[in-house]
């Protein structure tokens, strides 16, 4: 299991923010800061069909990051640096629906 907490930081406008206990996992962070609050429901999608077994792999491209998802791990790319960081699929997709959640929760959206 995953050791993450999620913050609600900035006082103008808000927004969640992922800290991992393991700075390895910082990319996924950011992954989910840059791309989740655009197209959080995409991400949930792309890694439920993998986890739920509709699919053996599955991708997801967003404005800056790309995954590469298998039903044990899914490789986030920073399509502009090329830096990568691979994470359990499971724990991603358990993080990304906490984000997701605590976005909506600050805008209604």
């Amino acid at each position: 299991m995953l050791n993450y907490r999620i913050d609600i930081e900035g006082k103008g406008n808000p927004l969640p923010i992922v800290y991992f206990a393991d700075e390895g996992y910082e990319l996924a962070a950011t992954f989910l800061l840059a791309e989740a609050r655009n197209f959080g429901s995409a991400i949930v999608d792309a890694l439920e069909a993998v986890t739920g077994g509709q699919k053996d792999h599955g991708s997801f491209a967003g404005n800056v990051f790309s995954l590469e998802i298998t039903p044990e791990t899914t490789t986030i790319c920073d399509d502009i640096s090329g830096k990568e960081c691979e994470i359990g699929t499971q724990d991603l997709q358990e993080v990304a629906e906490e984000y997701c959640a605590a976005y909506e929760r600050l805008t209604g959206k």
